[in-house]
């Protein structure tokens, strides 16, 4: 029993991770229909400059220490993370939308991105870091549960009660729509890469709080596919699905290493992502109709 709860908290913690970045997934697919499969870069971005900034003002804090902390170091990988966002939409994938491309011609030029993205990250530093210690793990714990709960909450809010969620909502719906409604469809577009990348440096710093070893690859393959994995599995477009997503895939995980079989976790999540899309191939929560964010 102690191993089951154990597991479970371990879990939940991951999968609050796996679900903030998932939600980045989601929000950009939601409005422009396409995988931002730079967004894992986004993720080693955030954490890279999370550590420096660590390492850099780790004496000047005092008494403030954890706290002041893990806001600067949220602070500053949110505005990288947010500005190398707007560069990639403003000079990667706002051309090909103005030309009208097709949505595979959007996808490898993502990956493109993400490889370029990465080669930079490893000239950069291609050694292994560790992220210093602001709190136990049971303060990461209620932290990580706290930031995700309150940001789906924010998040679901903006998107349903605001009018610039209600303009997402309408570019989502229909582009040329909402362009002759007077909605400045790029803005909006630019405006969802920025809350992603915003998610993905949150995601990142929460992760590093409780595993501190991480390399250039952070996102590329340590986390990998699994954020996406979980937008898919909620159903890709809904808020609420990609965090529930991200929860059960923690969950399973953790299970794994908990009994031993942690060589099998691939296997047994992406079994169950391929069940799950036999049955629902919309997700868990997503619906067999052109998504809203």
């Amino acid at each position: 029993m102690e191993l089951f709860f154990e597991g479970l908290k371990n879990g939940l913690a991951m999968g609050s991770v796996f679900a903030l970045m998932a939600l980045g997934y989601s929000m950009v697919y939601g409005i422009v229909k396409m995988i931002n499969f730079a967004h894992s870069e986004f993720i080693t971005i955030g954490g890279f400059v999370a550590f420096f900034l660590a390492a850099l003002f780790h004496d000047v804090l005092g008494w403030a220490y954890s706290v002041g902390m893990l806001l600067l170091c949220l602070a500053g990988a949110i505005v990288v993370c947010v500005i190398i966002a707007i560069l990639t939409e403003r000079f990667a994938y706002r051309p090909l939308r103005k030309k009208g491309s097709s949505r595979i011609t959007a996808l490898i030029t993502a990956i493109g991105v993400s490889y370029i993205l990465n080669g930079i990250l490893n000239a950069i530093n291609n050694k292994q870091l560790q992220f210093p210690t602001f709190f136990d793990n049971d303060t990461a714990f209620i932290i990580s549960i706290v930031v995700t709960a309150a940001l789906l909450i924010l998040l679901t809010f903006f998107v349903k009660k605001t009018k610039v969620g209600i303009a997402m909502r309408a570019v989502s719906e229909n582009e040329e729509a909402a362009k002759l409604m007077g909605i400045n469809n790029n803005f909006i577009i630019a405006l969802t890469f920025v809350i992603g990348s915003a998610l993905a440096a949150i995601g990142v710093v929460i992760y590093l709080l409780r595993v501190p070893f991480f390399t250039f690859e952070l996102g590329s393959s340590t986390i990998g596919l699994y954020p996406f994995v979980a937008a898919v599995i909620g159903g890709i477009g809904s808020l609420p699905g990609s965090v529930l997503g991200g929860f059960l895939i923690g969950i399973l995980k953790e299970f794994a290493a908990v009994f031993g079989i942690s060589a099998w976790s691939d296997v047994i999540v992406y079994g169950i992502f391929v069940i799950i899309l036999l049955f629902k191939p919309a997700g868990l929560l997503g619906k067999d109709v052109r998504e809203k964010v």
